[in-house]
């Protein structure tokens, strides 16, 4: 990887003239970055149950540890998106990246509860940072298609996070106690930001920057929600996200206490799910070279919603595991296809307020995580009944948004 770094780091760069050696250097930098959100969510899945153990908390405490990352989410995209578009993306990015290193640290010492839902805060506003800039940066060096295929491309290694990381939580839980696994974060943080600092180059130009004074800020703001493709796009995003945590918050609790299912067959079979997601987003990319973004987009999603009500009727048959499992695949591989194609549609569209339009999605999405976080344990974790009356009714939402709000008709082609 040493000819990523051919240029210097004050330099700029464009698709145009990236090399073929510095295109695979962004694409595996951009990739890392990408998996700290999947890391920090789903390796810590598996050790729910012996974290309230240890603390002597009941799930529903345990549960709303898993809010202080979506707020500290929210928090993080608020601030790294307009920041972004005002002085660049590098340097916000190392800026969060170290913070998510410093909530790791903490999440190893925490001695209560509490601590450990604000060391998660830190986590969760510090990994915002590759959620935001990600697309941003991929923004500032493709338009159209181009962009689409360059998403598709980072996210083969960010796709190997959700596989991944539970199976390596699983298998730590069963070694080590569960701080284990935030030593291993917090490792794995550190290299994050070290190819971070080496490799990652300046891709916004002086002269295509924001100012960040507050006034101008909100007329950034204000012109991306005055877009109805956008806001139609914003909706469904929202509504989809609230769905997938939902799903989150439940599984670990659904599959090792009402199947029975050990921490480490758990691991296994959440990373066959997380396969369903990557190949999703594969697929999302390869279908936008032959179809309209905007009509894949409404044919994943409704299929997300089709299997939130198998999971519903799932749930009141008390069905066994491999139909719970069947459901759940189908959900996650539309779901991985929906969030390819909506960050590509939403990006296309403000090629000039990129980081802000890709921050105020994930503020929104995490916004409403958060507020709901509450409502999350009332689902239950008895059957997928409540998770799937979730998934359905979200879903089902998020399609009529598309039709009536984004009007498919009227989106733009991408550029290829």
């Amino acid at each position: 990887m040493t000819q990523g770094k051919i240029k210097k780091k004050h330099q700029v760069l464009t698709g145009e003239n990236l090399t073929a050696a510095q295109r695979r250097t962004y694409i595996i930098v951009i990739g890392l970055l990408t998996t700290l959100l999947p890391f920090t969510i789903d390796l810590v899945l598996p050790a729910f149950p012996s974290i309230g153990q240890d603390f002597n908390a009941p799930n529903s405490a345990v549960q709303f540890t898993f809010t202080g990352v979506t707020i500290g989410f929210a928090i993080g995209q608020l601030v790294a998106g307009p920041l972004a578009d005002a002085i660049g993306r590098r340097r916000p990015m190392l800026i969060l990246t170290a913070l998510h290193l410093t909530g790791s640290l903490l999440c190893i010492v925490t001695p209560s509860i509490d601590m450990f839902f604000f060391s998660r805060l830190l986590q969760g506003i510090g990994g915002a940072g590759a959620a935001v800039l990600m697309g941003a940066i991929v923004r500032d060096l493709y338009t159209g298609a181009p962009m689409l295929k360059m998403m598709a491309r980072v996210s083969l290694i960010s796709g190997l996070a959700p596989i991944l990381a539970p199976l390596i939580g699983s298998q730590l839980v069963t070694l080590l106690p569960w701080r284990g696994l935030f030593v291993f974060l917090a490792c794995y943080g550190a290299m994050v930001w070290f190819f971070t600092y080496r490799y990652l180059i300046e891709t916004l130009h002086r002269d295509n920057r924001r100012s960040t004074g507050v006034k101008l800020v909100l007329v950034r703001f204000k012109a991306v929600l005055g877009d109805r493709i956008y806001v139609g796009i914003l909706i469904f995003s929202v509504l989809q996200i609230v769905a997938l945590f939902g799903y989150l918050n439940t599984v670990s609790f659904l599959y090792q206490g009402t199947y029975g299912l050990t921490p480490a067959t758990f691991g296994l079979v959440f990373s066959a799910n997380s396969v369903m997601l990557y190949l999703g987003t594969q697929l999302g990319a390869k279908l936008s070279k032959r179809f309209a973004a905007q009509w894949i987009l409404i044919v994943n999603a409704s299929l997300f919603a089709l299997a939130g009500y198998g999971l519903i009727f799932a749930g009141l048959a008390a069905a066994p595991l491999f139909v719970v499992e069947a459901l759940v695949m189908l959900m996650l591989f539309n779901f991985g296809s929906t969030t390819t194609l909506t960050g590509a549609l939403t990006l296309a569209q403000h090629p000039n307020e990129a980081g802000t339009a890709a921050s105020l999605i994930g503020v929104l999405n995490f916004t409403f995580t958060s507020l709901l976080s509450g409502f999350y344990p009332l689902l239950g974790t008895g059957s997928s009944f409540g998770v799937g009356c979730l998934i359905a009714g979200c879903l089902s939402l998020g399609v009529l948004a598309l039709f009536f709000v984004m009007k498919p008709k009227t989106v733009p082609a991408l550029q290829h």
